[in-house]
């Protein structure tokens, strides 16, 4: 493992354990058993720092979310497919997931504007794919960004109750989840007519 790794890891779980506030260049590079200086050569600043944690966090979501993608499903298909890897992911990544959506907009730094896309990238692969349905006839869709982060809004719900451990201890989680996307997804299903 590289030192940029190690610092990003180490910065990752103090940022989980004691919030963003806390975590010093001084306190990451005494776990890291370096000087501060070294951590300076890969970052510039404790913000330089937390971006690269959030880029970081937020590529691997989005590349999780690349490789299930099936052109050959159906749009309902292949929204219950990414909704799945979504939640999916964040359950299997906690601490990835937790560092996107955990600092609070005022402990952030300002965010570049041309990293500003890579963002909203999650969310815009799910609005592609409801456009195209709402183009098609396929799926209920008046707004595709609207429905696309309302989609999102949903599933970061689901995800949040379960990793805050939140969840009534007499629902079972997989069934929890199941309903959960089932119902999420009523809402772009076209209703018939009866003839």
């Amino acid at each position: 493992m590289s030192l940029r790794e190690e610092i990003l890891n180490v910065s990752r779980e103090i940022l989980i354990k004691d919030g963003f506030g806390k975590m010093s260049m001084r306190k990451i590079a005494g776990r890291c058993d370096v000087t501060a200086t070294s951590i300076y050569l890969h970052f510039k600043n404790k913000d330089d720092l937390l971006l690269a944690l959030i880029e970081e966090s937020i590529e691997h979501l989005k590349q999780a979310l690349i490789e299930v993608l099936d052109p050959s499903k159906s749009m309902i298909e292949q929204l219950e497919i990414l909704a799945r890897t979504y939640i999916e992911y964040a359950l299997k990544h906690p601490q990835e997931y937790e560092v996107i959506y955990m600092v609070r907009p005022e402990e952030m730094p300002k965010y570049p504007k041309e990293k500003f896309r890579d963002v909203r990238s999650t969310y815009e692969l799910l609005a592609e794919i409801i456009q195209t349905g709402g183009e098609n006839e396929s799926l209920d869709v008046k707004s595709s960004l609207i429905s696309a982060y309302t989609l999102w809004a949903q599933l970061h719900g689901v995800v949040s109750v379960i990793l805050n451990k939140r969840l009534d201890t007499r629902i079972p989680q997989d069934q929890f989840i199941e309903q959960a996307i089932n119902h999420i997804l009523k809402g772009f299903v076209i209703e018939k007519t009866p003839a």
